[in-house]
């Protein structure tokens, strides 16, 4: 028995036993639909305003699409004398130790 039953297709009226409407990718990217030029400007103008909010900011910054290295970067220490740091090695002193 086959999973779906036959149909023809949407956009070339083609006969197929796939899921959805169309035969093929194809056929289903040209039957999208197409927008004024006004209505894409309206669309980039509220997607312009949103971007601005606090919200699109830090989601921007949690999907890394936002965040500079200065974010997120620390300083590293200078260490010119080892024994400055003795408290912390407990007996570790050799890389043997290790």
């Amino acid at each position: 028995m086959d999973r779906y039953k036959e149909k023809n297709c949407k956009f070339c009226d083609k006969l197929h036993k796939k899921r959805g409407v169309y035969c093929c990718q194809s056929c289903a990217n040209r039957d999208r639909t197409e927008y004024s030029p006004k209505v894409a400007e309206a669309m980039r103008k509220v997607a312009i305003d949103y971007n601005r909010t606090p919200e699109a900011i830090a989601a921007q910054k949690l999907f890394g699409t936002g965040i500079a290295s200065e974010d997120f970067a620390i300083d590293i220490p200078e260490i010119k004398d080892l024994s400055d740091y003795t408290e912390f090695l407990d007996g570790f002193d050799r890389g043997e130790k290790w």
